[in-house]
């Protein structure tokens, strides 16, 4: 949950490093936060003949809104985590595409010390 609010508090912030730790629990909050959603429009808003309910429409706008609300401070975070590996953070754009690449670079630890995207964020 720490790393979800550290993400939101520099919400369109493209300089400096980011820690995994950070990435990665931005990343799990998003994925449970989807998990509920899809679980409720299951339960909740798909009528018996397969169609949304009202409910549902609701609950599918509600999980895009979230979608493009959390957009910018995903793709802030992706940068500034290639940037504590020492990558240029330009490079994410890249894992846009090749999302295996973002996972990889997650998983790396970042550089120890500072690098020149700013100081270690440990």
């Amino acid at each position: 949950m720490n790393g979800y609010k550290a993400a939101l508090s520099k919400y369109a912030q493209f300089s400096g490093r980011s820690r995994r730790a950070e990435f990665w629990g931005f990343a799990l909050v998003n994925i449970l936060i989807s998990i509920v959603f899809s679980i409720l429009i299951t339960l909740v808003g798909v009528s018996s003949d397969g169609t949304y309910t009202t409910v549902g429409w609701i609950l599918v706008a509600a999980i895009v809104l979230y979608g493009l609300f959390i957009l910018i401070p995903n793709l802030a975070l992706q940068w500034r985590r290639y940037q504590d590996i020492g990558w240029a953070g330009a490079v994410s754009i890249i894992g846009w595409f090749v999302p295996l690449l973002t996972f990889i670079v997650a998983l790396i630890p970042g550089n120890a010390g500072p690098n020149q995207y700013g100081p270690d964020p440990k």
